[in-house]
């Protein structure tokens, strides 16, 4: 859905796990449903009362308090329902599974319910796992963007769980982002990750002031907010490694960190950055255009470069950016660049390799169907291999090997290519 709607996301939820989520939610004690109805009604009772609140928004006769809360109601439940889309899928599945692995409780309710309804029962009942999942995740995603570095720093080093040195950590970063028109106001909030024992600490601060246009009551109009700028720390204890994900460059990184270990850590610490290894792109020309790779010891049908991006090199150009369709029989992005490039003799001379996106076709399933993935690398190091399963992270990574885009020292810790070949 490129638009989320909550009509549409409860006709995927089976009515037990809506029913239990709907009982738990501050929306509740407006809600008139007859549960014990046919349960194929319920779905359109649900949403017939939705509409009557709404309903009751647009008519007026509220005083202003209670319409306040009303709307705040209809919010919160539209953006839960928004909270769990965006939580239903197999990494954060997993991420659940990882916090829950004691709770039997939580493990019993997980048996025989789709990712959507896992991440509704979780959101209703467990939900400071829910919000630790989600911030880790919300981490994952930008990690390897722009914002993000990568520093050593002393290994078994213990957090401060007191609110006052936290509260302290927090103000001092909200007045790093003063000169970009920051305010005062700010929240801290901290989880904890058991897969890794990892520690993140997410900081908001109140943005500079926004415009923007909306409708208020059907009346369109145009009101001042202010977005809030976020700042994330996650610190592993084991590897002695904190990853940041800080705006405003390599200075507010460096102030951010000194902040960090002064307020939240309790001592001085000199971080020392973990500069990104670059990944050698062009090895991928050689791979997709001749290939000798013998994917199934990995259980992959094929490989294909879905899209790239070509530079000239040694001169100023324009840099050119090729797409292929996704159906895993048709020419890929390199294919496709010697056709549009026109350049077959001198392509590999001429032209760098700087960024790309490959497709991963797994083996067909019991149905005949290729289940596929894919990610994005850049020459400088960055990808977003990251925003992928366990799995299907060693096979992105073991992808990258067999290409030689990157050598076996270079692959993460505990990655082994070896556990993922087949028999």
């Amino acid at each position: 859905m490129l638009v989320f709607n909550d009509r549409h996301f409860m006709r995927h939820i089976s009515m037990p796990t809506l029913r239990e989520f709907t009982q738990q939610h501050q929306i509740n004690p407006r809600l008139s449903i007859n549960w014990e109805a046919a349960a194929d009604t319920l779905h359109a009772l649900i949403g017939q009362n939705l509409d009557q609140l709404e309903e009751t928004l647009s008519q007026g006769g509220l005083d202003a308090e209670e319409r306040k809360a009303l709307e705040h109601d209809l919010m919160l439940w539209h953006d839960d329902l928004r909270r769990a889309h965006c939580m239903s899928n197999a990494q954060a599945l997993q991420e659940f599974r990882s916090i829950c692995a004691d709770d039997p409780m939580a493990l019993t309710a997980f048996e025989n319910r789709t990712e959507r309804e896992i991440a509704l029962w979780m959101l209703a009942f467990r939900d400071k796992a829910f919000r630790d999942a989600e911030l880790h995740l919300a981490f994952q995603a930008k990690s390897n963007g722009k914002f993000w570095k990568k520093h050593l720093i002393p290994a078994g080093l213990t957090l401060s769980n007191e609110r006052e040195k936290l509260d302290q950590f927090c103000d001092e970063v909200t007045k790093l982002y003063k000169k970009v028109g920051a305010g005062k106001s700010s929240h801290v909030e901290v989880s904890e990750r058991a897969k890794d024992e990892s520690v993140q600490v997410t900081i908001y601060v109140e943005g500079p002031v926004t415009a923007i246009a909306h409708f208020e009551q059907s009346n369109f109009t145009r009101v001042t907010t202010r977005i809030a700028l976020e700042t994330a720390l996650v610190y592993h204890p084991k590897l002695g490694i904190v990853e940041s994900i800080v705006k405003g460059g390599a200075k507010n990184h460096a102030a951010v960190l000194q902040l960090f270990g002064e307020h939240v850590l309790g001592q001085k610490i000199e971080p020392e950055e973990i500069e990104k290894k670059a990944f050698r792109l062009n090895a991928l020309r050689d791979g997709m255009l001749s290939p000798t790779v013998d994917w199934s010891e990995f259980g992959v049908e094929k490989v294909r470069l879905r899209r790239a991006k070509f530079s000239p090199i040694g001169k100023a150009g324009v840099a050119v950016h090729v797409e292929a369709t996704p159906e895993m029989d048709k020419p890929d992005a390199a294919q496709e660049a010697l056709e549009t490039l026109k350049i077959t003799h001198s392509f590999e001379a001429d032209y760098s390799l700087d960024s790309a996106t490959l497709i991963v076709y797994m083996q067909a399933d019991a149905k005949g169907k290729y289940p596929h993935f894919s990610f994005g690398v850049q020459s400088m190091g960055s990808s977003t291999i990251k925003n992928l399963s366990d799995k299907n992270q060693s096979i992105a990574q073991a992808v990258l090997k067999a290409l030689d885009v990157i050598e076996a020292e270079d692959a993460p810790d505990g990655f082994d290519a070896e556990e993922l070949k087949v028999a």
